[in-house]
């Protein structure tokens, strides 16, 4: 636009220049075409031909960058007005604030939002090295490959073995709500960790006992030494209650051949029905009060009840060993689980029965067991 800088002039209906004392004040006249502009001619005034020659620089320069941007973005399918739009819905509306920062914002947010301490006690522990390896770094600077690299460099307790693919994917869960939250606070635009692809898990078969299995296991759970869990033990087999259910079951829960679970996993209380040989079992109880399963050196926390539960694991392994048996974790509801869906053959019933979804009774009991394996299981009734 070089011969497009000249000293301001007027022109009169016959085309004569005129001159004009209110422009003299004006040293230089730059005139930008509707090619630059983008709309209509312009005309922008300078006190110097030095400043019309910069601005004239700055805005042919401008008009590149938009031309090559316009171009990256044509081939992508994009209009400029799309990405504007998408820019403008995903810009931070606040200031970035660090990961630290950010994170125990989460953290407080899901404690005030009456989060279970059980989950908040796992969102602590799975942030905790995220916040180590990034938490002087700004909400709006990570990207998505950036964590895509920490997950693949997750490692077990011993920190040398990789992290199973089951806990790459607790832990991207865990990540995907932080960075909504962090969207929602308007500390960066987008949530980088959407569109992380989730490690497959291979099909690993339910572990239940077989119906000789749990008859070893009641004969050494009848001795004395087991009283305190006997009881408990029963429910967890034969009614499939959760193990983080069992501090809250009282015998008082129990009426009318029905469990009634108050305290749940899901926040929905359930109405178990007990099977007749679970009624055999525990018909010599049927005169106790309180809590099922109450050590008493042991605190009980309504809120809170990982000590109760780690004391009935510890006794559940315990009577394993004198069992002479492997008791993987949540062996004995999945056993009550199997052997329900196996015997009725009714999947809706069997999962509304367990607190599940339908889906999940497919997936993991469905076929476990057979319908002779479930009657040998209800038949295995107190007595010599």
């Amino acid at each position: 636009m070089k011969n497009r800088i000249r000293p301001p002039v007027k022109i009169d209906d016959q085309g004569r220049v005129i001159k004009d004392p209110k422009i003299r004040a004006h040293s230089w006249r730059l005139n930008v075409p509707a090619s630059i502009t983008g709309t209509r001619k312009k005309r922008v005034f300078f006190a110097t031909e030095t400043e019309a020659k910069n601005y004239a620089a700055d805005i042919l320069k401008a008009k590149v960058s938009a031309g090559d941007f316009a171009e990256r973005l044509r081939a992508r399918g994009i209009t400029i007005i799309e990405a504007l739009e998408y820019a403008l819905t995903h810009a931070p509306t606040k200031g970035s604030v660090s990961i630290e920062k950010a994170c125990e914002a989460f953290i407080a947010s899901r404690k005030a939002n009456n989060c279970k301490e059980r989950y908040l006690a796992n969102l602590k522990s799975q942030l905790a090295p995220f916040r180590e390896e990034f938490g002087q770094a700004m909400t709006d600077s990570l990207t998505k490959s950036q964590l895509e690299r920490y997950l693949a460099g997750l490692t077990s307790k011993d920190g040398e073995t990789p992290a199973t693919p089951k806990t790459r994917i607790n832990v991207t869960i865990t990540l995907n709500a932080f960075f909504n939250f962090v969207v929602e606070e308007g500390w960066r635009g987008e949530n980088p960790a959407a569109k992380i692809r989730r490690p497959e898990i291979d099909e690993v078969a339910t572990s239940i006992l077989s119906p000789e299995d749990v008859k070893v296991l009641l004969d050494e759970a009848q001795k004395p030494k087991y009283s305190d869990i006997f009881p408990t033990l029963l429910i967890q087999l034969f009614a499939g209650a959760r193990r983080s259910e069992v501090p809250h079951i009282s015998w008082e829960d129990i009426r009318d051949r029905y469990l009634r679970l108050e305290k749940t996993k899901v926040r929905l209380k359930r109405a178990v029905e007990l099977p007749p040989v679970l009624l055999e079992w525990l018909a010599p109880y049927r005169d106790r009060k309180g809590r099922m399963f109450a050590p008493a050196d042991v605190h009980f926390d309504p809120k809170d009840t990982r000590a109760i539960e780690d004391a009935y694991t510890y006794r559940l392994a315990q009577l394993a060993e004198d069992a002479k048996l492997v008791l993987p974790k949540n062996v004995l509801r999945h056993t009550a689980i199997t052997y329900r869906e196996a015997f009725t053959g009714d999947t809706q019933a069997t999962a509304l029965w367990a607190g599940n979804s339908p889906k999940v009774i497919e997936q993991h009991y469905r076929g476990a067991a057979t319908k002779d394996d479930a009657v040998k299981f209800y038949a295995l009734k107190p007595g010599p």
